[in-house]
């Protein structure tokens, strides 16, 4: 795969973060850290920030990692750049043993599979459920305050309540 960014000059600062981060990938794998490095360090995806979007930088490396009982690995490694407010942060960080995983897995960064949490059968599940239980406790809430309101109410025993009209006989008097 060839990268895209062929004729592109990226600065001295840009160079060494992605050298810097590329190391750190192998010492966080417990490669020896005075025998493993990097080899071939290559922008291979570019998306410059613009007004309304962040920027993005995938870089290939290929390594050489010595493990603690002396074998030396051939590793295939990935970075991945947030560009925000022109500073690189990174967002994702992989090692392969072969190419091809590499390659398959940019292939499947750049064609935006990427699915939305939303769109997981188990969150459908839960926000559903979630709809679902506010439905029902807002109708058994319902259906108790109009049973509330719609009972008879007791009299009280003190005497007439305030909005009854009092009927005085005239016989009685």
């Amino acid at each position: 795969m060839t990268p895209e960014t062929g004729k592109i000059q990226f600065s001295r600062q840009i160079w060494q973060a992605a050298s810097e981060h590329a190391y750190l990938c192998l010492v966080r794998r417990d490669f020896c850290p005075e025998q493993s490095h990097t080899e071939n360090l290559r922008c291979m995806h570019l998306v410059e920030e613009t007004e309304a979007h962040f920027g993005r930088q995938l870089w290939f490396f290929e390594a050489i990692g010595v493990d603690t009982f002396g074998r030396r690995h051939v590793l295939h490694g990935m970075l991945e750049f947030s560009i925000q407010y022109g500073l690189l942060e990174t967002s994702q960080t992989a090692m392969f043993e072969e190419n091809d995983a590499r390659s398959n897995f940019l292939a499947r960064e750049l064609s935006g599979s990427k699915k939305f949490v939303y769109s997981y059968p188990s969150t459908k599940f839960w926000v559903y459920a979630a709809w679902t239980s506010i439905a029902v406790l807002g109708a058994i809430w319902v259906s108790a305050l109009v049973n509330y309101l719609t009972r008879p109410q007791p009299q009280d025993k003190r005497g007439p309540q305030t909005n009854q009209v009092l009927q005085v006989n005239s016989e009685n008097r």
